[in-house]
C-alpha cells in the first residue's frame, strides 16, 4: 500500500513542465472534512468537522512552493454519540459559541519519501501554535494523469491541553490525531 502511494505521489510529482508556477485549487466542499480520533475511556474514537473553505496554491513541479490555508467550523463537529457531540461543543472543550473556526495555515512545504510535510500554524480557541503535519496529493481514481482534481491526505497529531481544550482530562486522552481530507479542484 505505502509503495503503491509512493508511485501515485511521483506520478502526480513528474511530467509537468519546467517553469511551473503554484496553480490555484478551490475546494470541493461536500468531499471534505477533517476527521480526529481521541481516547475517550480507554476507546478509541472518532469525529469529524466539516471544512469551511480553503485556498490553496499547488505547485506540483517545485511542492516547496505550495501552501494551504484551511478553516473549519467548529460549531460543525460532529462524534458518534450526542452527548460527547454537545460536550466537545461546550466551554471545557472547544467552546464553539464564543470559537466558531479553527484554521491551519501553512508556513513552509516540504517534500519527503512519502509525500510532503506542512509546517504551519494551527488556531484552535483562539490559540495558535505551531505543527507539522504530513501529506499526500493524490489523483482521483478514475483521472490517472489528469490534475485538475487532486485529493490532499493530511495527517498529524496535537496535544489538545496545548489549545486549551482540558475538559474531561479524566476521561479524554491528550493527543489528538488528525486527517484533513480535502478535495481539491483546479481553478
Amino acid at each position: 500500500m505505502i509503495r503503491a502511494l509512493f508511485i501515485c505521489f511521483l506520478t502526480i510529482f513528474s511530467g509537468t513542465s519546467v517553469g511551473a508556477a503554484p496553480v490555484p485549487y478551490a475546494l470541493d466542499v461536500k468531499d471534505s472534512e477533517v476527521v480526529f480520533f481521541y481516547t475517550l475511556g480507554g476507546r478509541e474514537n472518532r469525529g469529524a468537522f466539516s471544512v469551511r473553505n480553503a485556498s490553496t496554491m499547488i505547485d506540483l513541479q517545485d511542492v516547496r512552493r505550495s501552501s494551504l490555508d484551511v478553516t473549519i467550523s467548529t460549531n460543525s463537529v460532529r462524534a458518534g454519540d450526542p452527548f460527547v457531540t454537545l460536550a466537545l461543543k461546550g466551554p471545557e472543550l472547544l467552546a464553539t459559541g464564543k470559537h466558531p473556526e479553527a484554521r491551519f495555515v501553512s508556513k513552509r512545504v516540504f517534500p519527503t519519501d512519502l509525500g510532503v510535510r506542512i509546517a504551519g500554524d494551527l488556531t484552535l480557541k483562539g490559540i495558535t501554535l505551531p505543527v507539522t503535519l504530513n501529506a499526500l496529493f493524490q489523483r482521483r481514481a478514475n483521472a490517472p494523469t489528469d490534475n485538475s482534481e487532486l485529493i490532499l491526505q493530511v495527517t498529524g497529531a496535537v496535544p489538545r491541553a496545548s489549545f486549551g481544550v482540558t475538559g474531561f482530562p479524566d476521561l479524554v486522552g491528550d493527543m489528538i490525531t488528525l486527517r484533513f481530507v480535502v478535495h481539491l479542484v483546479r481553478e
